[in-house]
Formats: C-alpha cells, sequence, structure tokens
C-alpha cells in the first residue's frame, strides 16, 4: 500500500497532500534543467505560452513527448497512488506541464479546476479532476508556493471570490523534490514571486477516465513514445479510455 491510512485522510478532509522530498535530488535538478531549457526555447520561437502580467509566468505543454525522463517521472508510483486514490485505478492524464514563476510573477488568484468551475452546483461531492504540483524548487512564502483552503472542496456551491483574502488560506511550503497533490475542487492558486530566481515546478493533472482530458495525448505524442510505453503510461495516455468506434 503506497499511501498510509493518514495520507488518506489528509486527502480527504484536507483535500491536499504535501509528498515531502518525493522525487530523488539527482532527478529534480535534472527535470529543473530541462524544463528551463523547454521554456528558452520556446520565448526564442515566439511561441511560449505566457500568461499573468507582464507575461510573468509561463506554461510548457506536451511534456510526455519532450524527453524520456518526463515519460518516466509521471509514473511515479506514490503520485500515481494518490491519484488512483482520488480518481479510480483507471484515471487518465489530463495534461502535463512545466510551470515557471518569473520573478514579479504576482499572486494568480483562488480558483478550483476546469471543468469544475464550468458545472452547475451543487458539484460532485467526489473528486473528478486532481493535480500534481512538483517543486523543483523548494516552494517558499516568497517564491510563490501554491496557495489552498482547507477543506474547501466541500464546498460545493461557492467558488472564491477574487480579492478576498481567505483567513484560512495557507501557502503550502517545502523543499525541492517534493509533490503537492491537490483535489481539484479545492481553493488553490500561486501565490505571488518576490523573489530574483523563477520558481520552477510542474502539473501533472489527472482525471477519471470519463472526462475529456486537456490535452489530446495521442494525437500530440510521437509513435516512439508509444511504441515504448508502459502498460501505465498507455493507459495514462488514454489508450483504454477511447471513444467507442463500432458503426
Amino acid at each position: 500500500m503506497l499511501l498510509n491510512e493518514s495520507e488518506k485522510e489528509q486527502l480527504d478532509q484536507r483535500g491536499f497532500l504535501l509528498l515531502e522530498s518525493l522525487i530523488p535530488s539527482d532527478t529534480t535538478l535534472q527535470l529543473r534543467e530541462r524544463s528551463l531549457a523547454l521554456a528558452a526555447a520556446e520565448q526564442e520561437t515566439g511561441k511560449s505560452h505566457t500568461y499573468l502580467a507582464n507575461d510573468s509566468a509561463q506554461r510548457v505543454w506536451n511534456l510526455v513527448d519532450k524527453g524520456e525522463i518526463f515519460e518516466e517521472a509521471i509514473q511515479q508510483p506514490k503520485m500515481l497512488a494518490a491519484m488512483e486514490y482520488l480518481l479510480g485505478p483507471d484515471c487518465t492524464l489530463s495534461s502535463f506541464t512545466v510551470n515557471v514563476l518569473y520573478p514579479g510573477a504576482p499572486d494568480a488568484g483562488l480558483h478550483i479546476d476546469y471543468p469544475l468551475s464550468a458545472l452547475p452546483t451543487p458539484r460532485p461531492s467526489f473528486p473528478l479532476v486532481a493535480n500534481s504540483v512538483w517543486f523543483l524548487d523548494d516552494f517558499t512564502l516568497e517564491n510563490g508556493a501554491t496557495s489552498c483552503v482547507p477543506g474547501s472542496h466541500g464546498r460545493l456551491e461557492a467558488l472564491p471570490e477574487s480579492g478576498v483574502e481567505y483567513a484560512d488560506e495557507l501557502q503550502i511550503c517545502g523543499p525541492r523534490g517534493s509533490v503537492l497533490i491537490v483535489n481539484g475542487a479545492i481553493w488553490h492558486g500561486s501565490s505571488e514571486n518576490r523573489t530574483n530566481e523563477p520558481r520552477v515546478g510542474l502539473l501533472g493533472f489527472f482525471c477519471r477516465s470519463i472526462l475529456k482530458p486537456q490535452q489530446a495525448h495521442l494525437r500530440l505524442v510521437s509513435d516512439e513514445v508509444i511504441s515504448r510505453a508502459t502498460p501505465t503510461l498507455k493507459r495514462l495516455l488514454g489508450l483504454d479510455s477511447q471513444p467507442n468506434m463500432n458503426a
């Protein structure tokens, strides 16, 4: 059993779980270097996906197709055990992205993840989507550590209000190599980066197999990736949850 009862209780009651120092330090460093290289390359081609004020945050999409290190990372056993606990043993990968907060990136505000934000209320009481936030740097109060409101996944008819500060909001800090598991219904968001260094992370976003993922992995990843994929990775990419094509 990769998740103990205390960890399951945290996911159930608080809606998030910090797995401290889960990723070996050498792997964490390699992931960070590769992530920043991909971000820089997309900026150079003018095809970068930036957001927040002054383009101070950046995403790099479709990581499964951008290096075997990412193929291996997204199959991390304990992280997957947490996702399967929340979303079922047949859960799939919705997206896997680099997330960089550059110096000066503002607080992004609290939100719940799509498609939950588009559903009528009351929203389902069971998890439909969940995120894994990979700390490729130490996440601190100063550099934009993810904020969460404990237990807010139980507020099935409410949404966080823009510009409102909530007394129970917490920034989840931890050492590089940690992975934060977040129920997608938790009120959460990145905070301000007040340092002079980028804060680098990965976002491994998962959904129940009945949902449409953010990215069409089987159209995006190369045949080479599919050919060497483990049964677990093939399932995460959606090979086991395609629409029926019977005429």
